[in-house]
């Protein structure tokens, strides 16, 4: 049998690189399981992003792997084609789209053999259901979440002007899938932002949102992961990175101002966060709203072309 790995570093290879399992390991061995691996004179961690019977390369140059180094199940489902998507769709190196789904600190505990502390410390860690919100959307509001939870087509553009309150819709839309134990990411561009929306959603839902932004620590990011991965929190405030956390059941993805520049990376993977989240949501089958009072003009595009249904909300609130 044969893995197909990729390392988090030290690679040029754009599909994964391809390694014996050797007898011993062939029980234990699963996918997106990380492992050792002999590579350039070193020893490296690796993800196993696939299993095969055989192999087209030449037997003489494959070299066996060493040990598993971690067994747990870190990603979702999904995973292998949204890795494989953000290689091919933004021709970048595979290693760089799979380092995007573990934190740096992540990567650190599990080469150092330090991750089964970490997950020994969520065992303990229950959050409290401590929102009680009873606030009534309007007509209009209702009308949107209505369209929105209802639809056939999961993707949505709300074009909302500035005043509309698009945050309270967004809150009962994950109210929602709060209630039905179901999970939520709610992407937001800038970290100014963060005073307007994130507060508002925290001061809401308490205990059941983490918020994953360039503030939050290398080791805290880490906890998020393992609480996220064993569904221990529901509803995730994020900027880009937020959308490589391992979600179990992810029903609704809420991109805010959905035209912002920064919702394109300007670093190695260079990718469009709507553009994976759009992939994410065709994946998963979840709900996709993209939000803007200036929608973008590929956005508008592609609601006139029926891609999205899109949604107005164009009165102030004044309740």
């Amino acid at each position: 049998m044969y893995a197909i790995v990729s390392p988090f570093w030290n690679t040029f290879d754009d599909i994964g690189l391809t390694y014996f399992i050797p007898e011993h390991l062939e029980a234990d061995i699963k996918k997106y399981c990380i492992v050792e691996i002999p590579l350039k004179n070193k020893i490296e961690i690796a993800l196993v992003l696939d299993i095969q019977k055989v192999s087209d390369v030449d037997a003489s140059k494959i070299k066996s792997l060493i040990s598993i180094k971690a067994n747990h199940i870190y990603l979702p489902d999904y995973a292998w084609e949204l890795i494989y998507f953000i290689t091919n769709h933004y021709f970048t190196l595979i290693h760089n789209a799979v380092s995007l789904f573990f934190p740096r600190n992540l990567r650190d505990k599990i080469s150092k053999d330090k991750i089964e502390k970490e997950f020994e410390k969520i065992e303990n860690f229950h959050p409290k259901y401590s929102f009680n919100y009873d606030r009534s959307l309007t007509e209009n509001q209702l009308l949107i979440y209505n369209s929105i939870v209802n639809s056939e087509n999961n993707k949505s553009l709300l074009y909302g002007i500035t005043g509309s309150w698009k945050t309270e819709i967004y809150i009962h839309l994950i109210k929602k899938y709060l209630d039905e134990w179901k999970q939520s990411l709610l992407l937001i561009p800038e970290i100014i932002l963060w005073w307007q929306i994130g507060d508002r959603i925290k001061q809401v839902f308490w205990d059941e949102v983490v918020v994953i932004n360039s503030t939050v620590t290398e080791a805290t990011k880490t906890k998020y992961f393992l609480w996220i991965k064993s569904w221990k929190i529901k509803v995730v405030l994020g900027t880009r990175s937020a959308l490589f956390y391992p979600f179990s059941d992810l029903w609704i993805i809420i991109v805010d101002e959905e035209h912002d520049s920064s919702y394109v990376s300007d670093s190695a993977p260079r990718y469009s966060w709507v553009e994976v989240a759009e992939r994410i949501s065709e994946l998963t089958w979840c709900k996709l709203l993209l939000a803007s009072g200036t929608p973008s003009v590929k956005s508008m595009y592609r609601g006139v072309k029926w891609e999205y249904e899109v949604l107005n909300l164009l009165e102030k609130f004044t309740g």
